[in-house]
């Protein structure tokens, strides 16, 4: 294995127009090759929630910031899961109460090991707080989502939504995305930020739309690239 398949992938995220810090994105590949080694299911659930954050952030750049926080953010917002047992993370059975306490770990230990390699706040916040909840009650700190950044909301909502619609994790089937879609809709105002959940849905919207030319059709496979469906596991 080498850090090329994190590269292509974070350059195929990013497109053109969108610059990433050479250092940074060197640690984002280091982070992601280790935790594909880790548990490759989180990393291929940490790439879908990128790709959906990113089309969210495509839709409203203006809402979410920095395009390379939207980015760095969403690809490692289970960087964490690195300090976390993989046979925790690949259980097939209800974890027990320490279990299941190292799993939510990861979501401070996550920004800990971003911090240490000089990624940002931003970057850490959506590291520390993606499993708050919009009225509180989340984990780490059970505050209101509405005290973080709207990157952090948006990065909250896609982990949720590929969570529920990916394959590969052994404890549940799926979800139908129309399934997963009324979930979220059954949590807006509750869970999830009201207008994370309706900037996702518009990126859905605007994804499922039909492509027209031949260069709008290469771009939507590059951009689509691996499956048109967000899939993913883990979503502790």
């Amino acid at each position: 294995m080498t850090q090329w398949g994190a590269r292509r992938a974070l350059e195929a995220l990013a497109g053109t127009g969108l610059e990433l810090d050479a250092d940074l994105k060197k640690q984002a590949c280091h982070l992601l090759h280790r935790l594909e080694r880790h548990h490759p299911a989180s990393y291929a659930h940490s790439l879908r929630v990128a790709r959906l954050t990113m089309a969210m952030w495509r839709a409203a750049p203006d809402r979410l910031g920095c395009g390379a926080t939207a980015l760095l953010g969403s690809a490692l917002h289970d960087a964490g899961k690195l300090q976390v047992p993989a046979s925790c993370l690949a259980s097939p059975a209800p974890l027990s109460a320490e279990e299941r306490r190292l799993v939510q770990a990861h979501a401070t230990a996550g920004a800990s090991l971003l911090a240490t390699l000089g990624f940002r706040s931003p970057i850490l916040d959506v590291a520390a707080h993606h499993h708050e909840r919009w009225e509180g009650g989340g984990y780490p700190t059970g505050r209101p989502t509405a005290e973080f950044a709207p990157i952090v909301r948006a990065v909250a909502v896609a982990d949720a939504f590929t969570a529920m619609t990916e394959p590969g994790r052994s404890y549940r089937k799926p979800l139908p995305r129309e399934a997963a879609r009324d979930e979220l809709l059954a949590c807006r105002g509750s869970q999830f930020d009201p207008e994370a959940v309706d900037l996702l849905l518009q990126a859905l919207a605007q994804k499922a739309a039909p492509k027209r030319g031949r260069m709008a059709r290469l771009l939507g496979r590059v951009q689509l690239a691996p499956p048109r469906r967000f899939l993913a596991p883990i979503g502790f």
